[in-house]
């Protein structure tokens, strides 16, 4: 694509402050940092834990693992954009941030407690899920870092630098405590134990910059209640997108057989892999638009323009780049056994750039704007039809239609964000307006997400 290079120069006003250029720039580098790491760990912890624990043992953890991992995504719920939004634009005022922060706190906690109780009950009505209870206490430890490591109130204030150093930390702590500690298949739960322990960690580092920051207001059920309620449709929003792509084997191996999931989910390994590495700068960007929302909606819309031309330059660079080299990757990463996921690696080969666009336009510009149920709608749609679709195409073509419905599907998603900005008269496409009164949104819709972030 052929960007209009003086617009997009143009864009570069909106983040004159050399301040904000330095602090944007240093979370991009930390988030990025961070994301190396998350690849690099594996490289050492997963070949060893095989080896030591077993297959057996080792399928065990990953089983728990893959359990708490939805529970963990449970606790998450929408806070991770909600209350990011609201620490942005409440940032000047403390009194506030201290009462988002508590009441994200008790809410996350209360999910958390509802996720410990379906746990618990699982594990006692299943003979098999009992026998491994300490492995899933030592799992269930990822689901209680996940309700108290406050990541979205570093990204709200704009200091990620300081939640990735955290995070990184305690990562490489668990490398030496892995093999130290974890010597035969019997230390599954300790290996379990260790692994989900990462954000319990981070949060002790950063206490004493919370103390800092944040001062102590007695959390309200109606605040609480009222944050789960803001929070609901962008967790309905993120339940359908995970839905739809985590259903994708499962219908595959109903309708395909399981070598057409074992090529399938090779292929769909990288290209997850491709798209986290485009998440730093949406991350970085989404605080910083969200507190110019409420400032200047001419610059916020500024910054997105400018991010939608870098996303676009990016996304469709790693998705040549995976095109290209699809075969080389899938020989050198899997074998060449897998040497049939090169096929399904370039049918897939869209879904980072249709991601990276996905990223400023759901996030940083339909959250921001106050957007979510709109959004919500759309998700929920487009997952309901990519399941249909994946289901019809994948009994006729297998992994082939299955890559196929997922890329329709995300580009689905997009063209009506797409249509619901434009509807609502955000400026964020064509040619940079040249009216004023064009860039200036109504002080009502200002004011709607002020007082979201209050309520």
């Amino acid at each position: 694509m052929r960007l209009n290079m003086p617009a997009w120069s143009g864009t570069l006003k909106y983040l004159t402050s050399v301040s904000d250029r330095r602090r944007l720039s240093g979370n991009v580098a930390a988030l990025t940092l961070l994301q190396l790491l998350t690849y690099a760990a594996p490289l050492i912890t997963v070949p060893y834990l095989a080896r030591v624990l077993g297959p057996t043992e080792y399928g065990v953890l990953c089983f728990a693992q893959s359990v708490t991992l939805h529970l963990d995504f449970l606790t998450d719920y929408g806070f991770a954009l909600t209350s990011t939004r609201s620490i942005a634009v409440a940032r000047d005022r403390p009194e506030e941030i201290a009462r988002v922060f508590w009441t994200t706190l008790a809410a996350k906690s209360l999910i958390m407690s509802v996720c410990a109780v379906i746990l618990l009950l699982a594990v006692g009505a299943m003979p098999k899920l009992y026998a491994a209870r300490w492995l899933y206490a030592g799992c269930f430890l990822s689901v209680i870092g996940s309700g108290i490591f406050p990541v979205w109130f570093f990204q709200g204030i704009e200091r990620m630098t300081i939640f990735a150093a955290a995070f990184g930390v305690a990562r490489l702590i668990t490398i030496p405590l892995l093999l130290l500690f974890v010597l035969h298949p019997d230390h599954a739960a300790r290996a379990a134990a260790i692994q989900g322990s990462v954000e319990i960690v981070s949060t002790l580092i950063v206490i004493p910059v919370l103390w800092r920051h944040v001062g102590w207001r007695q959390p309200r059920t109606r605040d609480v209640l009222d944050s789960l309620r803001q929070a609901w449709p962008l967790f309905v929003s993120s339940s359908a997108l995970f839905l739809c792509t985590s259903s994708t084997p499962v219908i595959l191996g109903i309708t395909a057989g399981a070598v057409n999931v074992g090529l399938y989910s090779a292929a769909d390994k990288l290209i997850k892999a491709a798209i986290a590495a485009l998440n730093p700068l949406s991350q970085a960007l989404y605080p910083h638009i969200a507190a110019q929302r409420t400032l200047s909606p001419r610059s916020a819309i500024g910054i997105i323009r400018g991010s939608l031309a870098i996303s676009t330059c990016l996304g469709l660079g790693l998705s040549a780049a995976i095109f290209t080299l699809a075969g080389p990757l899938c020989r050198l990463v899997f074998g060449p056994s897998f040497s049939a996921s090169a096929e399904l690696l370039r049918y897939l080969a869209p879904l980072p750039m249709l991601f990276a666009l996905m990223n400023v336009l759901g996030t940083q510009t339909m959250v921001v704007f106050g957007m979510d149920a709109a959004m919500s709608r759309i998700m929920l749609r487009c997952a309901a039809a990519g399941i249909s679709l994946t289901l019809v195409l994948s009994v006729f073509f297998g992994a082939r239609g299955a890559a196929v419905a997922s890329v329709t599907t995300v580009a689905s998603m997009l063209v009506l964000m797409a249509r619901s900005i434009k509807a609502r008269g955000i400026p964020v496409f064509g040619p940079a307006p040249k009216n004023s009164l064009e860039w200036n949104l109504s002080l009502q819709s200002v004011e709607e997400v002020r007082c979201a972030s209050r309520d």
